[in-house]
């Protein structure tokens, strides 16, 4: 007798129901002999593991952000006795890779490896933290390269716009307002890529994050690898300056004769994260400009078709929030962009959103804290921004309940106070409109 099969009915939708309360898995945390601070998350199915290194110094702790850009990217160029060639090969036949990032604030060294592979590569990248040799040739070919990047960099007019809002935002002067330039890249030295070496690298321990399938046995090959490492007292102190208050509206314009694209930026400066309006917020900053059916992007480029996309953002740094809305379009249309946006900043202001709206924008809010759930990895990712920046541990299960119980109203009033009615830098750069 053959077993029945039910075919399901597919004129029928599928249940949907809501989301769980999400809340991140504890790290477990313990200090080794030489400083070192480790968070370890073990969690999921495949034998595999992701290390990340952070210290508390980054682009902006530095008289020379230029030089963390470079030794950053030549970590893994030579150590004890091993080239970079035979680093990439070796880390390649076993199927772990290493990448290195400079931020604003933090400095991150990434290892991926599977478990079995961990006693081979780990010595390697307890070779790349204290016994990097930063060749000769290998730096003169990155400087160059850099340098040919950031000249390029420069031709677009996004880019000139962010470096014209950063200017007015923060004031002359000011480390986020500093533009790092191909000829200012050219000029750095190894000496100097050498100095940043041993004062963000050498001198204090980092945090190191671990998740992944970790065992007792991968800790300890860790441990024993990290553990040799000498390093510094120092406290790794960060420079935050914070920015002075606007006393008025900016319009900054920069020329570019050549472009026939216009980059729009426009900085607000907002409230902070443990503000009791900052999720209300940023509910405002996602219905703006925050995901593909934003008011933003259905207005500016699916009606108007003046830009091919526009965000809305808003960013945490210890400098302080701010909002930016950004994006590209043709000269033609720069002007009438800002009049849209300011028509839809203040739509939001004054009507607050439909239950539609509202519960569109919830659901992109929480798929995108859901998605962090996804993988240890890309939990310690997030545990690892919220180390760099400051940010209480906590956040995301408060993210999590403010969404849920979030009104129209307070999204209606946020708009108004912190970007309608708030103080704001817009830049415009480009060519001049036809």
């Amino acid at each position: 007798m053959k077993d029945t099969v039910i075919t399901p009915d597919r004129r029928m939708p599928p249940p949907v129901t809501g989301f769980p309360d999400l809340s991140l898995p504890p790290f477990r945390e313990y200090r080794l002999d030489n400083g070192i601070r480790m968070k370890v998350l073990d969690s999921g199915e495949e034998e595999v593991c992701r290390i990340a290194l952070m210290w508390p110094q980054g682009v902006l702790d530095t008289d020379s952000p230029e030089a963390v850009g470079l030794m950053v990217n030549l970590l893994a160029e030579g150590c004890a006795g091993m080239s970079g060639k035979e680093i990439n090969d070796l880390l390649e036949e076993n199927g772990a890779w290493l990448r290195t990032t400079s931020a604003l604030h933090s400095t991150l060294l990434v290892m991926q490896t599977l478990n079995s592979a961990a006693p081979r590569v780990l010595p390697v990248l307890a070779s790349v933290i204290g016994d990097a040799t930063f060749p000769e040739e290998s730096f003169l070919s990155l400087r160059n390269k850099t340098a040919s990047e950031k000249e390029m960099a420069t031709r677009k007019p996004a880019y000139q716009a962010t470096v014209l809002a950063r200017r007015g935002f923060y004031g002359p002067g000011h480390p986020m307002a500093r533009e790092i330039t191909a000829e200012s890249i050219g000029a750095t030295s190894r000496e100097a890529v050498i100095e940043v070496y041993d004062a963000i690298l050498r001198a204090v321990p980092p945090v190191v994050f671990v998740s992944g399938r970790v065992s007792g046995e991968l800790l300890e090959t860790l441990s024993a690898s990290l553990e040799r490492i000498p390093f510094g007292t120092g406290k790794g102190e960060r420079r935050v300056i914070m920015p002075p208050a606007l006393s008025e509206n900016l319009i900054l314009t920069k020329d570019m004769p050549d472009s026939l694209q216009t980059g729009v930026r426009i900085q607000i400066p907002t409230v902070s994260p443990d503000h009791p309006d900052y999720e209300a917020l940023r509910f405002a900053v996602a219905a703006l400009g925050g995901y593909f059916g934003s008011r933003l992007m259905s207005n500016i480029r699916e009606d108007k078709g003046y830009t091919y996309g526009i965000s809305a953002v808003l960013t945490d740094l210890p400098e302080g929030s701010c909002v930016v809305i950004a994006c590209e379009c043709d000269n033609a249309y720069s002007r009438a962009v800002l009049e849209e946006t300011d028509r839809e900043i203040g739509r939001l202001a004054s009507v607050p959103p439909g239950e539609e709206e509202m519960e569109t924008v919830r659901n992109v809010l929480i798929s995108s804290m859901a998605g962090i759930l996804d993988s240890p990895f890309y939990i310690s990712g997030y545990a690892e921004l919220m180390e760099s920046n400051g940010l209480p541990s906590g956040r995301f299960s408060r993210q999590f309940r403010e969404i849920i119980s979030m009104t129209p109203e307070r999204v209606a009033y946020a708009a108004a106070r912190y970007i309608r009615d708030a103080r704001r830098v817009v830049a415009l750069a480009g060519g001049k409109p036809g």
